[in-house]
């Protein structure tokens, strides 16, 4: 399953790559155009690397682009020595230009709103879908509530660096998302906790009855997913100028369907981080290829939109395939189990004759 469901997207790729090569030639493959791609989808890649890890449980995570948003506010707000108004306890300062403080607390509030989505969804059950609509809300409205709807343009100097450097030719931001990337592809393939994420999402009462910690594997996902939005908001302040509430409100929706255009499977179970990052490059790719093309402003969201279709049900008839495949396999093992024991010679063994039978019959 996870052969056929990241060679589709990957060959899905390389032929609109080759599409958008013929139909804007020189401009479409050319260096800057290819860096501008990748910076374009970078902020996205650390969304998506939290995001996969929630799919793969096969559970959702609809807050990621408003904890992004209020992780940056808060550092934002902290670090510019703006007072944070908290109920019951009044105005807090932290003092201006620590940034480390900022970042500190900025993670914090990340962790904070991720462990809450886990522990509604695990400990309560309530389905992930709507409970972390609900945090999404709440993120939103602190992160309007402690900028008072404006927008804070004294931000961190570390976000700056991550958001606009480069080293030689490449953006920070590109190097900074691709290694958010491997340190998930390592985390989901090389340990125990990779191994319980998967279980988890193939088979939750499989997993359960293994001995896997099902409802604590599900809450760490949540946290990471939000300690990784916190990260991206951090990023994506850097990159913009400022903090500003409204400047995730692009980013939930590309985020998912970057995960889901490279095959990661709604359902749970299926997928990994180099799923993800072929489906970042194709979400890049197309935008950037129909920008290249002049394509109507209005349009381009109907393109995105049909794309996505039909990459999900692309997604899903490969699933459908390996699984018929999978069926078929075991049906033919268990065919020539069957033959080989229906073929096998039975062993022909004489039992001795009692010894007591043997002098009855002389005597007589």
């Amino acid at each position: 399953e996870r052969n056929i469901t990241f060679l589709g997207p990957l060959a899905t790729l390389f032929l609109l790559v080759a599409l958008f090569a013929i139909l804007a030639p020189g401009t479409f493959l050319s260096s800057g155009n290819i860096v501008n791609v990748l910076s374009q989808v970078s902020v996205l890649a650390i969304l998506a690397a939290g995001l996969t890890f929630v799919l793969l449980l096969g559970q959702m995570d609809l807050s990621v682009a408003a904890v992004a948003v209020l992780a940056g506010m808060v550092s934002a707000v902290i670090y510019s020595g703006m007072p944070m108004s908290l109920p019951f306890l009044g105005d807090i300062y932290f003092g201006a230009g620590n940034q480390w403080i900022a970042v500190l607390i900025a993670a914090i509030v990340a962790i904070l709103m991720g462990l809450l989505s886990g522990v509604l969804t695990a400990r309560f059950g309530i389905p992930s879908f709507i409970g972390t609509l609900g945090v999404l809300e709440m993120a939103r409205g602190l992160a309007f509530y402690w900028s008072d709807g404006q927008n804070v343009y004294d931000i961190m100097p570390l976000s700056t660096t991550l958001g606009e450097s480069f080293i030689g030719p490449i953006p920070v931001i590109v190097l900074v998302a691709a290694a958010t990337l491997l340190v998930g592809h390592i985390v989901l393939t090389w340990t125990r906790f990779g191994r319980y994420v998967y279980m988890c999402g193939a088979n939750p009462k499989a997993a359960q009855l293994s001995g896997v910690p099902v409802r604590r594997v599900t809450i760490a996902v949540f946290v990471i997913s939000g300690l990784l939005a916190g990260f991206g908001g951090l990023v994506l302040m850097g990159r913009v100028g400022s903090a500003q509430a409204t400047s995730g409100d692009n980013l939930l929706l590309p985020a998912i369907a970057a995960v889901v255009l490279g095959g990661t499977s709604l359902f749970g179970g299926v997928g990994s981080m180099k799923h993800t990052a072929v489906g970042l490059l194709l979400y890049g790719v197309l935008n950037n290829g129909l920008d290249q093309l002049d394509m109507n402003i209005y349009l381009k969201p109907f393109a995105r939109g049909a794309f996505l279709l039909a990459a999900i049900a692309l997604n899903i008839a490969a699933l459908r395939i390996a699984s018929r495949a999978q069926t078929r396999g075991d049906i033919g093992n268990i065919h020539d189990e069957t033959n080989a024991l229906i073929n096998e010679p039975i062993p022909h063994t004489t039992a001795p004759m009692p010894e007591s039978n043997t002098n009855e019959m002389e005597s007589r």
